[in-house]
């Protein structure tokens, strides 16, 4: 058997079924197999090593996964949601309807071909297609894809039916659009040649006209056809459907409809019995929350502490407010702030990070990570799982997606806050705590370690702190402090350095991160990333 897995990051599957208008609000539910196999196709275009996989290779995948179609798994608790937007002006501000499915966390979409056994060569191609697929269906709609050939297919709860099954089976019947298998279109793509040379000719005798020559009527087809019939099912899974459209084909020639059945696609998410978070029973609670940002245009990395300040707001309105106070009850850990509302101030400062980051380093912010010492409780993942939205004004709103919660270590490959590293290079400015005295940063970060424990006596002589001219980002630009807001957004705050500075610290052994110091590293100042040096 052969299966591909699709998890989306974002939580969000966009795509409009074959024939329907986007402001018909509809999702394709299950994804049509013809859209799964022009994904592969597509990829193949841009991605694929055509050295190493010839067309002819990607030509026998497509007809292979074309023989059968594939059954399906869906999330039970996908959910049919939307948005509304006017179009902007000049152009004519209609009103548009961006429909998508939304799944819940950690919820999947599999296609799996049960009767489907792909050889090795054609198996490695699959995988290597689908970790480079990017998107499925609309662009928004991000997808992470992954190979199995041990699914299992008793899970498949959406599966195409015959005729009159469809109407006795459990669930929703729904038209997919599949592709034609090979020898089947090029049967189709016969018929359809012929027919249309047949009325040609006609057309020509109709008007009295003598009838063209092979040749000239052949070239009559091409042109009516525009191309729209290749020769084989990988070029017709190539076409345009622009160009499609154009010719009036109601579906594509190279497909047909099968009718599945499916689990209802609710307007509204299932009621869930809440639950109150366990008590610890001595398991590991994840430390880490990492979130993607996106919206246009992003905030720029100079905005850090800003986006870092709203971020927190965001969190903490998740938990409520005090009808009495007007305070938030988010706990101190979250908030910082204890009974008294006042700052914590703890020497190993283990309440919340709010930590933006540049994942890519070309200047904009992407990414929000959280990072809590101690851990985050079943209690603050439920309220921090259902953040979305940050905003500064009715001008800047940004998307957020939750990527998950864990340890550092299961965020290391795709985070540049994390370890473990002996040197730590400037991610955004360093400011110190407190006023500069003899020895300038180097003694400041000193202390610092030392207070929070990162570092101890013993391993002075091997720690070394060295100052960088600018934060070099990808294409050449130079990044200084100055360029930086270093101003908290809370009136009163006493800060002690206005300069700020770019450092490399090393230490003696491996440190782990993420590692903030200094003035507001609560919020993303003085925030370190592994450095590429020695």
């Amino acid at each position: 058997m052969f299966a591909l897995i699709l998890s989306f990051p974002a939580g969000r599957y966009h795509a409009t079924p074959w024939g329907r208008n986007v402001n018909e609000a509809d999702v394709a539910w299950p994804p049509e197999p013809w859209r799964l196999l022009r994904a592969l196709v597509a990829t193949w275009w841009r991605k694929g090593d055509h050295d190493r996989w010839p067309r002819d290779t990607l030509a026998r995948l497509v007809e292979a996964l074309a023989e059968t179609p594939p059954v399906f798994h869906l999330p039970d608790d996908a959910v049919h949601s939307h948005t509304r937007h006017y179009m902007p002006a000049p152009v004519k501000t209609t009103l548009v309807f961006d429909a998508f499915a939304h799944l819940p966390r950690d919820g999947a979409i599999v296609a799996a071909w049960p009767d489907v056994t792909l050889d090795d060569d054609l198996l490695a191609l699959a995988r290597d297609l689908a970790d480079g697929l990017g998107y499925l269906g609309r662009a928004e709609s991000w997808v992470e894809a992954t190979v199995s050939t041990e699914w299992p297919v008793e899970k498949a709860n959406c599966k195409p039916v015959n005729g009159t099954a469809a109407t006795e089976a459990e669930g929703d019947p729904v038209r997919v659009l599949v592709p034609l298998q090979a020898a089947k279109y090029c049967e189709e793509r016969a018929r359809l040649i012929g027919e249309t040379e047949a009325r040609l000719t006609s057309e020509y005798t109709a008007a009295g006209k003598k009838p063209p020559t092979p040749k000239a009527l052949a070239q009559k087809v091409d042109g009516t056809l525009k191309g729209t019939l290749p020769d084989t099912l990988l070029d017709a899974l190539s076409l345009d459907t622009g160009d499609l459209q154009k010719v009036g084909w109601t579906r594509p020639p190279a497909s047909r409809e099968v009718v599945y059945v499916r689990p209802p696609l609710s307007p509204t998410a299932r009621r869930r019995r809440r639950r109150a978070p366990a008590a610890p029973t001595g398991k590991t609670l994840p430390t880490v929350a990492r979130w993607v940002l996106t919206g246009r245009p992003r905030p720029r990395v100079e905005d850090t502490i800003h986006i870092g300040e709203v971020m927190r707001l965001a969190a903490m309105s998740r938990f409520g407010r005090d009808t009495e106070t007007g305070r938030f009850k988010a706990p101190p850990e979250i908030s910082g702030h204890g009974e008294d509302n006042k700052a914590l101030r703890i020497p190993e400062h283990a309440h919340a990070f709010w930590l933006p980051e540049d994942a890519d380093n070309d200047g904009w912010i992407d990414h929000v990570t959280v990072w809590l010492p101690r851990g985050f409780d079943g209690e603050a993942q439920a309220k921090l799982s259902g953040l979305r939205k940050l905003w500064m004004d009715a001008a800047r709103e940004w998307s957020l997606a939750l990527e998950g919660f864990g340890r550092p270590d299961d965020f290391a490959p795709v985070s540049r806050l994390f370890g473990p590293s002996r040197a730590w290079t400037s991610l955004t400015p360093f400011l110190a705590a407190g006023h500069l005295k003899t020895g300038g940063y180097d003694a400041e970060v000193r202390r610092l370690l030392l207070r929070r424990g990162i570092v101890g006596h013993t391993d002075a002589a091997a720690f070394r702190v060295n100052a960088e001219p600018a934060l070099r980002l990808e294409g050449g630009k130079d990044l200084r402090p100055i360029h930086f807001h270093r101003v908290r957004s809370r009136r009163g705050e006493r800060q002690p350095d206005s300069l700020g500075a770019f450092l490399t610290l090393t230490f003696p052994t491996d440190q782990p991160g993420p590692l903030a110091l200094g003035f507001a590293s609560h919020f993303g100042l003085g925030l370190f990333g592994p450095s590429l040096a020695p």
